[in-house]
């Protein structure tokens, strides 16, 4: 793989470009910048169900934008203690939007000494309260989507297994079997599987068989982990990411021993073909992602439509 001289790619600035980008298509001011070594800066860790997150915000401009009338009326700036000690005392003093952002309580609120802030580039985030600077990104919450028909990959292959049940055998009785032997379903179930996931259950009618995404026979309710009963959304796809393509006749396969080489053309690392469940769906460049290999996305399949990353 080293022939190939992928392009490096930080994990860290990587997340932070992907977060911005994020923020701003949720229509709000977002970017990266490195931090004017001044005094002043609030740092504070958030905390939340979602898990925690860590940030700066500079403690004057929380306090005009949080109480605008106030810069008038003052005749002497308050002081950084007194700024500190009033954003430590509201109850909700960053008023953040995004869900990745929702917290319950701040702490570990001090000042920063100048010479102690972050010297890389550090994404920021617009509130109505300033600028907030995010140190340690949040995690990302999971969301699901629905799933409707319309979807883009709405045509994956996806094998369908309608289970009838099972039933025990002992080796001796499996030796026995002979053509003509009935087997007999000893424990009944109907439950319909894709992905190793269960998503219904089906029932027979003179029509053909009917199908239900929930158990509603109460047949052997205990057959099978409630749990695995998962949406469309939910089922997972197997990704696979194809570095190239050979079209050769069985001579040549024959001749392929450990040590010999397979040409690439030089720019096999920008045509990473990515296949879901085997169809392919996207195309993309083969980086060095830390100590991983990744692919990042350069034209994503749509129906007969392209997307194509922005350069």
């Amino acid at each position: 793989m080293s022939a190939l001289k992928l392009r490096r790619v930080d994990p860290a600035a990587h997340a932070c470009a992907r977060a911005v980008r994020r923020w701003r298509d949720a229509g709000h001011g977002a970017g990266t910048a490195c931090l004017q070594r001044l005094p002043g800066y609030l740092q504070f860790c958030a905390r939340g169900e979602g898990g925690d997150w860590h940030g700066l915000i500079m403690a004057s401009d929380w306090l005009h934008q949080s109480l605008p009338q106030l810069q008038s009326l003052l005749v002497v700036e308050p002081s950084m203690t007194s700024i500190a000690n009033l954003f430590r005392a509201v109850h909700q003093p960053l008023l953040l939007t995004l869900d990745e952002f929702r917290y319950q309580t701040l702490t570990e609120v001090d000042f920063v000494q100048p010479q102690l802030l972050p010297t890389h580039a550090v994404p920021w985030l617009d509130t109505p309260r300033g600028s907030v600077w995010v140190t340690q990104m949040p995690r990302i919450r999971a969301t699901r989507e629905p799933f409707t028909p319309s979807s883009w990959l709405s045509d994956l292959p996806l094998h369908l297994a309608l289970k009838l049940g099972v039933s025990h055998i002992d080796p001796t009785s499996r030796t026995r079997l002979n053509e003509g032997d009935v087997l007999r379903i000893t424990q009944p179930s109907r439950h319909c599987f894709v992905a190793q996931r269960c998503i219904g259950v089906f029932s027979f009618t003179e029509e053909g068989l009917l199908m239900q995404p929930t158990d509603t026979d109460g047949q052997q309710p205990d057959a099978i982990d409630p749990a695995a009963d998962v949406g469309l959304a939910a089922l997972s796809v197997r990704l696979e990411f194809i570095l190239a393509t050979h079209d050769i006749d069985l001579a040549t396969l024959s001749q392929i021993v450990d040590g010999q080489l397979i040409p690439l053309a030089d720019d096999a690392a920008q045509h990473i073909e990515v296949r879901a469940n085997g169809k392919p769906v996207a195309r993309g460049e083969l980086v060095q992602l830390g100590e991983q290999l990744g692919v990042e996305l350069i034209e994503i399949y749509r129906s007969n439509s392209l997307e194509t990353r922005d350069e």
